[in-house]
């Protein structure tokens, strides 16, 4: 049975329904379709007024949705939830085109559906009503990301809707591309030669106001007889259905008591693209007119804009920010002397305005649907990091330390404790104190550093296993070597070390035992043992300055050992330091990176940047992170394995990817540790989220069928750390 192609699900009014918000999505749908390619399809879900309305939608159309029947809505939410190859979701909000008060209907799909989900708001209002308000609210909350289109409503939403911040972005309305040309060779067309052109498009409504632009015109005729207002545009259905052509008809008295039946004329029709163009590149000068100020954007603007012509707008968001000096004028609402001055302004200088065309139509090209397309996909695929929630960690840590294992979200107490997991969630804490440094991160903090005190021998080195009811060293401490657990205690205590943030009092406990522990560190023979000890004493220096020679000599010998099992293991197709993959692979990368940050010796930094660039060859494809299986290791001209995927793993390439881009600031790097975050959140050859939400834990590992439900301390701690970085890649 063939895999069902990935799918991005559209949510919004559709043509050949007339409305704006349609047209937007469909403009937005094609051009993502032409970014994506075949690899990716997008469907619609299209939202209809009423149940008799038949639309003969194109075949993108999936869903048709009766807007005011809620039980639509959570079946549509169902459905996407359990079609595993649907991605992601785009929702094109307006108030007026979901059902119930202030379109509160939409909740219920919003509310049920589990896909990561981008909102776009076309309209933000400073001061909403509270029906708007708390449907606007829950829609911000619900919502992976939310778009708006203009920096002004940005601001609006951040300020009315705190908890909006850092999941808002600016996406600007988009353009069709089309080439630029001067007014002289379309009004021949449209035969409107020898007339100065004005024009308004859009669907009419009392909102337009277009009355007082035709007000606006008998003073500009005087001094122009040659004026021609274009009003294009048929009525909005919705108005035609409350109240039919009224408005229009009263437009038509003004027109006729101010004597200008020669100088407006109407287009009453619903244009096409190419139609549309053609009027516009006739225009001389296009009129917004619209009298709301709290108006966010105007799809016509954009497009008058776009196509190359001098604008004269009244004072709404997106014509404050988009009608500067340069390409035209700015009229407060509702003021129709305003808009006869600013008219004449403009063709009193007819070599002015023209340049103004040119300058409209340079300044608009970042606004290209292909542009705008692929911002929203950027957006879509981003990596949403939850908020960091230590309900788990605290639930695995008791007076004497973080618990090994967990049966589901339990722990089992019976695992007992180790080294490795309370070294890592004493690194995590430090990270996390150099940020906010409260009481229960610093009482965490002394429960694991006094878990590694116990741990640590008169020798200096340490055993990894605890047993619980006991509280004395298990037996499997004689079963394994122990070089890695001796490494990682070496880097978290580096990481106490050398935290300004932390009392003299932890800070000297971790420095006793770190000298302790020196010499050991030094006789380290395993590759990854080798890496963590650079880690560890590349960060000691800053703690131990009388040392910082010796620290650099073991660095530098360290380094050296690495750089030999890079030589010895490599070949032409392989450039790694084993002969095989097997876990935390990027930390051997990353510490050869550090070396060579630190002792300037660009042999490391080469090595590392070599390694790491083969690893990401052989774990990351087609925008997903795999990473190697704990099943069985991947050895050289061997089949790689996929599954036990572990949390341990992306955790060690993110780590990795940012102190690449720290230290090269290659972009590139940055996008892939964010790309192998999105692991953790379901970007992953199951397409299911290892991370839990409720818990803030983490999942143990991808089976081939199955997620591993249990949440250990080291995936509960791999998660954390990699959270972490990625919040400061941010």
């Amino acid at each position: 049975m063939s895999q069902k192609k990935k799918t991005i699900v559209f949510v919004s009014t559709y043509p050949p329904r007339e409305c704006g918000i349609a047209t937007f999505t469909q403009d937005l749908l094609t051009y993502c379709q032409k970014v994506l390619g075949t690899r990716i399809q997008c469907k619609v879900a299209a939202f209809n007024l009423t149940p008799l309305d038949t639309y003969r939608y194109p075949p993108e159309v999936a869903w048709e949705i009766d807007q005011n029947n809620k039980a639509e809505y959570h079946n549509l939410a169902k459905t996407i939830n359990t079609e595993d190859n649907i991605i992601g979701v785009i929702v094109q909000h307006e108030y007026g085109i979901f059902g119930g008060i202030e379109g509160e209907k939409i909740l219920s799909f919003i509310t049920h559906c589990r896909k990561p989900m981008l909102v776009t708001l076309h309209t933000v209002l400073p001061h909403p009503n509270d029906e708007m308000r708390a449907v606007t609210e829950k829609i911000i909350l619900l919502a992976s990301t939310i778009v708006v289109l203009t920096q002004n409503s940005k601001n609006i939403i951040e300020e009315t809707y705190p908890q909006a911040i850092d999941k808002v972005f600016v996406i600007p309305h988009g353009i069709h591309p089309t080439a630029f040309s001067t007014p002289e060779a379309y009004k021949e067309k449209l035969e409107l030669e020898h007339h100065i052109v004005l024009s308004t498009f859009g669907l009419l409504s009392r909102g337009k106001g277009i009355e007082y632009a035709i007000a606006a015109l008998p003073e500009i005729i005087k001094k122009y007889p040659s004026v021609l207002y274009l009003i294009l545009g048929q009525t909005h259905p919705v108005i035609i259905r409350n109240e039919g052509e009224k408005y229009r008809i009263e437009l038509s008295r003004l027109i006729k008591k101010l004597g200008l039946g020669k100088h407006v004329k109407f287009y009453d029709q619903y244009l096409g693209l190419t139609d549309l163009f053609q009027f516009l590149k006739a225009t001389d000068i296009y009129i917004a007119t619209a009298i709301n100020p709290n108006q966010a954007v105007s799809g016509t603007l954009s497009y008058a804009l776009g196509t190359g012509r001098a604008v004269v707008s009244t004072q709404f968001a997106q014509a404050k920010e988009n009608v500067t000096a340069d390409v035209g004028r700015l009229v407060p609402v509702q003021d129709s002397s305003a808009l006869t001055e600013a008219l004449l302004d403009l063709l009193g200088d007819m070599k002015r305005l023209k340049q103004m065309h040119k300058n409209a139509y340079e300044k608009t090209r970042p606004m290209l649907w292909s542009n705008i397309a692929k911002q929203y996909l950027a957006l879509l695929n981003r990596p949403i990091v939850p908020p960091l929630k230590l309900d788990h960690l605290r639930k695995m840590t008791d007076d004497f330390g973080l618990f090994q294992f967990a049966e589901g979200s339990v722990p089992d107490k019976d695992s007992g404790y180790t080294l490795d997991d309370n070294a890592r969630a004493l690194i995590f804490c430090s990270w996390m104190v150099q940020k906010e440094a409260t009481q229960e991160l610093i009482a965490l903090m002394q429960t694991y550093l006094t878990f590694i005190k116990k741990c640590q021998l008169e020798d200096g080195s340490f055993i990894n296993y605890i047993s619980f009811k006991e509280k004395v060293a298990a037996e499997q401490n004689n079963e394994e070597d122990l070089q890695d657990p001796q490494a990682r205690a070496l880097w978290a205590l580096s990481n106490i070390m050398s935290n300004t943030m932390l009392s003299a009092s932890l800070r000297n406990q971790a420095k006793e035992m770190f000298l302790k522990a020196l010499p050991k560190g030094c006789a380290l023979t395993y590759v990854r043992s080798i890496a963590f000890a650079i880690k560890s004493f590349a960060l000691a220096q800053e703690a131990l300055p009388e040392k910082r020679e010796l620290l650099l000599h073991y660095i530098e010998n360290h380094a050296d050992r690495l750089l030999a099992a890079l030589k010895e293991n490599a070949e032409k197709s392989w450039y790694w330091f084993e002969d095989y993959l097997s876990y935390n692979n990027a930390l051997l990368a990353e510490s050869l990176l550090i070396a060579g940050d630190v002792t300037k010796n660009s042999d490391y930094t080469t090595g590392g940047i070599r390694s790491l660039k083969f690893l990401i060859s052989k774990t990351f494809s087609a925008g997903t992170y795999i990473p190697i299986g704990h099943s069985k290791w991947y050895k050289n001209n061997k089949k790689r394995s996929i599954y036990d995927q572990q949390p341990e793993d992306p955790a060690s390439t993110i780590l990795a990817l940012a102190t690449a881009y720290k230290i090269t600031h290659n972009k590139e790097y940055k996008k892939l540790a964010k790309n192998c975050f999105s692991w953790f959140l379901g970007n992953n050859s199951l397409h299911i989220p290892l991370y839990d939400k409720k818990t803030g834990g983490s999942y143990d590992g991808l089976h081939p069928d199955r997620v591993n439900l249990n949440q250990g301390a080291e995936s509960l701690v791999s998660y954390l750390m990699s959270s972490f970085t990625i919040r400061e890649l941010q």
